[in-house]
Formats: structure tokens, C-alpha cells, sequence
């Protein structure tokens, strides 16, 4: 995978990860308040310094392990590849109740405007539905919508909160100093349940991990994303929970809790602003659903490059070329837990904290395990021990506190554990193999062709050779002849052949490999180019756009000519990724040629 091909810098990776953890502010308010009551915003701050110090270690985190991952190359280098297992696991929960708890938030705010009635949780099973289709069909997320999305988000929320310090009054920081002094009354281990409980505000934080491919650069660029993250998310959500819970009506809290900032915005700024709040937060919201599914069959898919899942669920679609067995699972797991709750937010929000806290917990204490082999031993490293030891003591109270949350993730881990155990050691695939349809073919083919990376076919090039290079996502003989031609005319000996796995969404898997399709067409290329008499090299890339990566390569391989096949894509794969020749027109710069067959 060229690094070229990441050229996602701070600011879109403040606005890719603050669409995910910026989600928090719409329900979290209401969840904490079914728990603690108006003292909800103090817990809240009783978290950030926490945070901010994880924070720190993601960006490590991300420049440790630049092809991503997150807490599973993080846990399989600390402590084993087992270990990294385990985290997969328990990132895979956190992604399946976020999917779900983002999903059905987002229909709750919709319909505070629209009146979905008793339809909420129906909506949002259909709103799923699509999104499941939409992935499975390939469904290619874009950077620059985060941005816009971010930006609104941002804007409204400090609109809203503006408004709401503007018509504050006295009743209000009355409020505020009486919550504030009956903190004393509290246990400490009412402390402690309520600071466990409140780090539900900030999930979503492990997506910046798994951006490390994406990004211009792993030194600036991570750590300017994520200081514009925390300085984002300290600017709303404590502001946020402080004035829902204290300026709305005791009414309004116990039965529209799960849209507390739309009705603080109704509040505050009448129907404009709650309409302002309601537009944002759903559409910031289902977007991040469908970003947790995308993350979700991600780690999916490296669990089954690990041998830790087995091989038939990271099937791919012959159609889209999607892993549509993952995609289905990561939508219909979140769906029935919606259904198992019957849409209650308080309810999603019990059973959340077992998977983002334990991924959490994996990914800071293996930080400190690779610092010390590392041989740091200074204020880093023990602020980093810390940051643990703060982690921990949430995941263990949340243990306690929360036994429905412990019993529900722990099944699902555990149950996805008995699943890597039987994928790794052989026993669950015998059984998949003698049910029709869920085992993978019995051979696969393996190709001995040996292919470059774009760096490495680059790294051959000569100083002042122009070369020729053709794509195609088939094997048809009259787009390479072309090729060919082109290349004995210009007195060359060989010929450059691309093929470019599309990955979509925002991730990029780990353990890259070309997919089944890909070696086959390569392999086709290479038999027809040199039964030509012309030497083919083959060239593979991953990319989020076929075009991108076909432009970069043309300029690394010094090329002044492209060779393409006319398009075969249908009318859902061109408005879902989007219409490669156009869209390889506008990157190749103005020397490159393009030439269309067919």
C-alpha cells in the first residue's frame, strides 16, 4: 500500500474522528442522568484528565503501528497474538453497541421534529437495512463529508451553547453550586460508579488508530488531529451535560432523555435551533453507525487474516468484491440487540461500557509494556502507567456495577474467543466444512507471479525511461495488445499491469493482501502480455479510489501513457465509488495520456 495514497491531513482526521466521538454529546447526557442525576456534567469532568492522557498514548499508538489496528496490533505485539484476539473481540462489542446506539439515537432526535411515533425502533431496523445493504454494496465514504459534518456539529453545539449561558439566570447556577455541594454526600463508591460510568462520553477515540494509513504523514499530522480532537470535545460535552441536565424540566429529562440537546436547543433557541440541533446530531449520528460497521468488519477481517476468525466470513461478494458475510454480521448483531432492549437509550447504555472500557484498558497497558522493551523510563512512561491504573479502575468498577453489561459483553467476547480458538486450532473449520455454503472453496488457487507494490516497481525504475502501464479489472485481451503496442512503438521491453483492490469506507484492513480476483487478473495479464512477446510486470495496489491509485502509480513508474478498458461498472457501483475514467481524468497530470479501449 503506497503511503502516497494517505493524504488525509490534521484537519480531516480531526473532523473523521471527532464524527465518531463528537456522536457522545447527543445521548450521553440522558444516560448519565438516569444514573447521577443532575450531578451528570461533574462527572463528565471527573473523566477528562483521563482522557486526555489516553489520548497522548493514541497518538503513540498511531505512530507505532502505521499500517493500523488499533488495540489489536497493539495487544499482539504487547502480549501475544492471542492477546490481540482478545482485543479484537472486545472492540468488535464496542462496535456492535455502537452501531446500535448511534442508530436508534439518531431516529430519536429525527423524531422530535418528524413523530415517528411508536415507530422508532422499526425506523431504525430499516435504517440498518440499508446501511447494511449499502456496505455490502461498497458503499465509499469520504473524508470531506466528515469535515462538513464536523464543522456543523461543531458550530451548532457552540451555538447551543451560547444561547444557553446567554439565558442562564440565577436559578441555574443555584442549581449548579447545590449539585456541586451535594457531591460530598455521595459514597465513595458512588464516586467511582459515576466516574466508571461517564467514560461513555468519550468513545470513539480508537478511530484515530485505525487511520494511520490514511494519514499525510505519522508525526504532525496524528498529533495536531488529536489536539484539535480533545480541544473539540472539552469545548461541548462538559458544557453540554452541565446545561441540559440543569436548565431542562424535570419533565422534559424523564421522557425525552434521549434527546437532550435538541430540547435544550428548543429551550434556548426556539424551533430554528432545535431543528439546527436535531439536522446535525441525526446525520452526525448515522454516520457514525455506519462508520463503527465499516470499523467493525475491518477487525473482522484481520481476525481472519490472523486465522482467528474463520476463512468463510471474510468471504468476498463475486459482485462488489465486500467481505458481505462480515457486513451482514456487524449490522444484524446491533439490530438484535435493539430489538433485545426495545430501543431503550438507558438500557444500550448499561450494556456499553464492557467493550470500550476492556479495548481501552488492552490498548493503554500494552502502550506501557512496548515503552518499556522500548527502554523509556522517564515522565512519559509514567504518566502512561497512570493513565492505565485510571483505565483499570473503570473497567473494574464498570465489572461490578454494571453486571448486565459484564454478562452481555463478556458472552460475546467469550463466545468470540471459543470462535478464535476453533478457527486457530482447526475443530470449527472441519464443522464449517460440512455445512453447504458457509466453507470456502476446498482449492484455491495460488499464483506463483510474483507482484510489486508501487514503491517496489518504482524503486526499478530508470532515470529518464517512460514506460507504459495498463489497468483493468478483467482479463480481456485487446486492452493489453493495446498496451503492448504502444510499448514496442516507444522501443520498450516491458509493460506495467495495475490492479487495484478497492477498499471502501475510511479504514484500510491489515495483513493487506491481493484479493482472489486481483491474482487472477494479474495472472491473465502477465500470461497474455508475454505470449506478446513483452515482458509484464505485474503491479498491485490498495486503495480508496481505483483512480487515485492508478494516477499515483503512472507518475512513480514514469509513464507517459495509461491504458484502461471502456467501464463495465453499473449504475449502483459509479454512484457508490464513483465514476473511475472521470475521475482518473481529473488526477493524471496533463503529460500522462489516456487511452480507452473499447
Amino acid at each position: 500500500m503506497s503511503r502516497s495514497a494517505g493524504r488525509i491531513g490534521w484537519f480531516l482526521v480531526w473532523a473523521v474522528v471527532f464524527c465518531d466521538i463528537g456522536t457522545s454529546v447527543y445521548y450521553v447526557p440522558g444516560i448519565l442522568y438516569g444514573t447521577t442525576g443532575d450531578r451528570a456534567g461533574f462527572f463528565v469532568l471527573s473523566t477528562l484528565v483521563a482522557f486526555v492522557l489516553l489520548a497522548v498514548k493514541y497518538i503513540d499508538v498511531t505512530r507505532r503501528f502505521p499500517a493500523g489496528g488499533g488495540v489489536v496490533s497493539v495487544a499482539d505485539a504487547a502480549a501475544g497474538p492471542w492477546w490481540g484476539a482478545l482485543g479484537g473481540q472486545l472492540i468488535m462489542v464496542d462496535y456492535f453497541l455502537t452501531v446500535a446506539i448511534s442508530a436508534i439515537s439518531g431516529m430519536y432526535y429525527i423524531d422530535s421534529v418528524v413523530h415517528l411515533g411508536g415507530n422508532v425502533l422499526p425506523a431504525t431496523l430499516l435504517a440498518l437495512a440499508l446501511l447494511c445493504a449499502l456496505n455490502i454494496a461498497g458503499v465509499k465514504e469520504s473524508a470531506t463529508v466528515s469535515l462538513g459534518l464536523a464543522l456543523a456539529a461543531v458550530v451548532v453545539d457552540i451555538v447551543v451553547i451560547v444561547a444557553a449561558l446567554i439565558a442562564a439566570d440565577a436559578d441555574t447556577l443555584a442549581a449548579l453550586l447545590r449539585e456541586a455541594t451535594s457531591l460530598g454526600e455521595l459514597s465513595p463508591w458512588q464516586m467511582l460508579v459515576g466516574y466508571s460510568g461517564a467514560w461513555l462520553a468519550f468513545s470513539g477515540l480508537e478511530s484515530i488508530s485505525q487511520l494511520s494509513p490514511a494519514m499525510r504523514d505519522l508525526n504532525a499530522t496524528p498529533r495536531r488531529g488529536m489536539i484539535a480532537v480533545v480541544a473539540s470535545v472539552l469545548a461541548t460535552a462538559p458544557f453540554l451535560t452541565f446545561l441540559s441536565t440543569l436548565m431542562l424540566g424535570d419533565h422534559v429529562k424523564g421522557s425525552e432523555s434521549e434527546r437532550f440537546i435538541s430540547e435544550l436547543g428548543a429551550l434556548v433557541g426556539g424551533d430554528t435551533l432545535k431543528l439546527a440541533v436535531v439536522l446535525t446530531a441525526s446525520s452526525l449520528l448515522l454516520f457514525a453507525a455506519n462508520t463503527a460497521i465499516i470499523g467493525n468488519y475491518h477487525v473482522m477481517m484481520a481476525l481472519v487474516r490472523r486465522e482467528f476468525m474463520p476463512e468463510a466470513l471474510g468471504a468476498l461478494s463475486h459482485r462488489f468484491q465486500t467481505p458481505h458475510r462480515a457486513v451482514i454480521l456487524s449490522t444484524a448483531v446491533p439490530a438484535l440487540i435493539l430489538v433485545f432492549a426495545g430501543g431503550s437509550m438507558n438500557l444500550l447504555g448499561e450494556l456499553y461500557a464492557f467493550g470500550l472500557l476492556g479495548a481501552f484498558v488492552l490498548t493503554s497497558v500494552g502502550t506501557d509494556i512496548l515503552r518499556w522493551r522500548d527502554g523509556e523510563r522517564g515522565g512519559a512512561f509514567v504518566l502512561g502507567v497512570v493513565t492505565s491504573l485510571m483505565v483499570i479502575l473503570a473497567f473494574g468498577v464498570n465489572l461490578v456495577a454494571k453486571p448486565m453489561a459484564t454478562a452481555f459483553g463478556g458472552g460475546i467476547a467469550g463466545l468470540g474467543m471459543i470462535v478464535s480458538h476453533g478457527t486457530h486450532t482447526g475443530w470449527l473449520s472441519r464443522l464449517l466444512d460440512k455445512i453447504p455454503r458457509l466453507h470456502p472453496p476446498s482449492q484455491v488457487e495460488r499464483y506463483e507471479t510474483p507482484f510489486l507494490t508501487v514503491e517496489q516497481a518504482a524503486a526499478t525504475t530508470r532515470e529518464g525511461e517512460v514506460n507504459v502501464i495498463v489497468a483493468s479489472r478483467g482479463a480481456t485481451r485487446k486492452i493489453f495488445k493495446e498496451a503492448v503496442d504502444r510499448a514496442r512503438a516507444r522501443g520498450l521491453g516491458q509493460v506495467y499491469a495495475i490492479y487495484v483492490d478497492e477498499i471502501p469506507g475510511l479504514f484500510y484492513p491489515q495483513l493487506a493482501a491481493p484479493t482472489p480476483e486481483g491474482l487472477t487478473v494479474l495472472e491473465a495479464a502477465c500470461a497474455m502480455i508475454e505470449s506478446m512477446g513483452m515482458k509484464a510486470v505485474p503491479v498491485w495496489a490498495l486503495s480508496h479510489g481505483a483512480a487515485v491509485s492508478v494516477a499515483e502509480a503512472a507518475e512513480a513508474l514514469r509513464c507517459d501513457t495509461v491504458v484502461i478498458g471502456a467501464t463495465q461498472r453499473t449504475i449502483v457501483w459509479t454512484t457508490l465509488r464513483g465514476k473511475f475514467i472521470q475521475d482518473l481524468l481529473r488526477q493524471l497530470p496533463p503529460e500522462i495520456r489516456l487511452i480507452v479501449v473499447g
